[in-house]
């Protein structure tokens, strides 16, 4: 059965509801779920970044958003983030858990589609009591730190991530990470950097 989205206009008002594949043909507006997990080791604040599985259709093999997918017609977003997470990454949380850090409309662009999304955005420190099992759609979960990530924005350099699952080292880079805009990457940094000084 497809998965059916509500659309918007450019004011962020609800206009109908239509199938995901072709919101995306159509370049719609809908609404996506963004969970960034972060942690810290003494001084350094380091995020989780999901490396997505190489069969995705989407950005396959590159690293991304933590957890992340789409809200479903009708669905409330913090039941969706709760599911997304879960499917995703393993990890049973409340929406409570889940820290607001407001909306960011963003284009992505791959070939024809235009994927346009009001990412609601959501920040969940992650301690590693907590065990990531990870579901088909997830290849890896790798943790960087916050200021490599930052420098990534403007040099054309590799940085080293570690994976959480197995130890091992990975080079992470702008070819490898999925294109975000630069503006939604500050605004999700610097929401980080704020959290974590009010700890």
């Amino acid at each position: 059965m497809a998965e059916m989205l509500t659309i918007y206009n450019e004011n962020e008002q609800p206009i109908g509801i239509k199938e995901r594949e072709k919101v995306h043909l159509d370049g719609d507006w809908h609404e996506t779920f963004h969970c960034w997990m972060f942690h810290k080791e003494g001084e350094t604040i380091h995020l989780l970044l999901q490396q997505r599985a190489d069969h995705k259709k989407d950005f396959p093999s590159l690293f991304d958003i933590t957890a992340a997918g789409h809200v479903e017609a009708g669905e409330d977003v913090l039941l969706a983030g709760v599911r997304e997470i879960d499917e995703e990454v393993g990890l049973t949380v409340v929406p409570g858990d889940l820290i607001p850090q407001g909306d960011y409309k963003e284009e992505l662009k791959e070939g024809v589609r235009v994927d346009r999304e009001i990412c609601r955005i959501y920040l969940l420190p992650w301690t590693n009591d907590k065990t990531f099992t990870i579901g088909e759609e997830v290849k890896d979960i790798v943790s960087v730190p916050l200021e490599d990530m930052e420098g990534l924005m403007d040099i054309p350099r590799s940085v080293k991530g570690v994976s959480i699952l197995n130890g091992e080292e990975k080079e992470v880079n702008r070819k490898n990470l999925v294109p975000h805009e630069k503006g939604y990457e500050r605004y999700v940094f610097q929401a980080i950097r704020e959290y974590v000084a009010k700890l």
